[in-house]
């Protein structure tokens, strides 16, 4: 039997019978292995070589980061400062549940912990004030997402590592299509709220003083993204070296500045991150097998050159691209599609003229929306728990979103300095 198909079929029925991922990518590749008379010693070899690399250790370190400054304050004040920006307009809330997300994205790295912390405050505010259950908790599953777009963004380390392409690079690509998405979900949530008159009772009255005096109280808070992506924009240290430096800064400024984080709290963060970050390396591990067994086998190239035959049309290719990452993304994890796909797809938009960093801008988007499309919405079910209500209404109500969302991805996909400028300005390409 071909082993190409062997491995294809033994995955999709593993998946099938309900067996985890990571252990359904793991034990296709075994079978086909073996199959293929290959040694089983190249197993361990790809699994070590998988994890063996230093920019992996931002990944559990943004985790921990992430998880620590919710835990010690700097969340509450985040979304305070954004209630003092926003003030009483139309929908003041889910605009407030916008910007803190937007806010929190760039110190957490993670869509369903920018989902967990914000909607855990603005979900049940909104509902007291009146806010369909429904639209608050979409609202906040969608904005949630954008942790994953505007940097530091753990798919976007784990993408740079299975394409070989500049994590930096991709941290600032981000920002510009990060800004925009949040863009797009307020100008949804804005007309929704109108048209349903959505009250913003719960919103102070803007004023100078109050924003001045909000920002002074969440000023270590706002400092955060600057300590963090200044950093990084500057070269003062690597991305790497930031996690570790957002993890000391969480703990100074929860422990001696805030002084909400006690020994308790800070051990629930730690087991909270081990256990991400196991999954994560799990999947990264079986990932990698099976992407140097698909290279092996030349599927990258076959899979290229069978959809540029089959669609002569650059703009065509293009779109079937996109509408695969988003299909795909509602059934596969975020970072198993990643690293699945990656070598699958990259040879492809690279012959219709997509740049790698564009990708990888584009695929982390699909991913954001994958958050918020059922079957698999790690963000859906977030906010229907905190909501009390159901990942069927939450689905339903977060349709608006998600056509946003979706038009954000087309136009990145199409206008490449959306993506490029900021890192050809900054030095990172030429």
């Amino acid at each position: 039997m071909d082993p190409t198909l062997l491995m294809a079929g033994s995955f999709v029925v593993l998946l099938l019978l309900g067996v985890p991922v990571a252990v359904s990518i793991g034990f296709a590749a075994v079978v086909t292995m073996a199959s293929a008379n290959m040694p089983m010693s190249y197993l361990v070899q790809t699994a070590y070589s998988a994890v063996d690399e230093f920019t992996i250790i931002a990944v559990p370190m943004f985790i921990l980061a992430g998880t620590l400054m919710e835990k010690g304050g700097l969340t509450s004040r985040l979304i305070g400062f954004s209630r003092a920006i926003v003030g009483p307009a139309p929908g003041g809330l889910a605009t407030v549940t916008i910007v803190a997300c937007t806010f929190f994205a760039a110190i957490s790295g993670s869509g369903p912990a920018t989902t967990a912390a914000i909607g855990s405050i603005m979900i049940p505010a909104m509902i007291k004030d009146g806010y369909d259950k429904g639209f608050g908790a979409a609202i906040t599953s969608s904005a949630g997402g954008i942790g994953v777009v505007i940097p530091p963004s753990i798919p976007m380390i784990i993408y740079g590592i299975t394409s070989e392409t500049s994590i930096s690079a991709l941290f600032v690509a981000g920002v510009v299509p990060g800004l925009m998405l949040a863009v797009a979900l307020w100008m949804t949530s804005r007309f929704i709220s109108v048209k349903r008159g959505y009250s913003s009772g719960g919103v102070n009255e803007r004023s100078l003083s109050h924003i001045r005096q909000a920002a002074w109280e969440a000023k270590w808070a706002l400092a955060a993204p600057i300590l963090i992506l200044g950093g990084i924009y500057t070269g003062v240290f690597t991305v790497t070296e930031a996690s570790v430096v957002a993890v000391l800064y969480a703990l100074l400024v929860g422990v001696f500045v805030y002084r909400e984080i006690k020994l308790g709290l800070f051990f629930d963060a730690v087991v909270y991150a081990v256990r991400i970050t196991g999954t994560v390396m799990l999947v990264l591990v079986t990932g990698r097998i099976i992407g140097r067994m698909l290279s092996m086998f030349q599927v990258p190239q076959m899979v290229s050159g069978y959809l540029i035959d089959a669609v002569s049309n650059p703009i065509l290719l293009i779109l079937l691209v996109l509408l695969m990452l988003v299909f795909i993304g509602m059934w596969m994890e975020t970072l198993t599609q990643i690293i699945i796909l990656t070598p699958l797809l990259l040879p492809v938009v690279a012959n219709v003229g997509i740049d790698p960093i564009q990708f990888g801008i584009i695929f982390v988007i699909a991913c954001e929306i994958g958050y918020s499309t059922p079957p698999l919405g790690v963000n859906l079910f977030v906010a229907a728990e905190i909501g009390n209500t159901t990942v069927e209404r939450v689905s339903k109500a977060s349709i608006p979103f998600l056509c946003a969302e979706i038009l954000v991805m087309v136009l990145v996909a199409f206008i490449p300095e959306l993506t490029l400028w900021l890192p050809r300005l900054m030095g990172f390409i030429n």
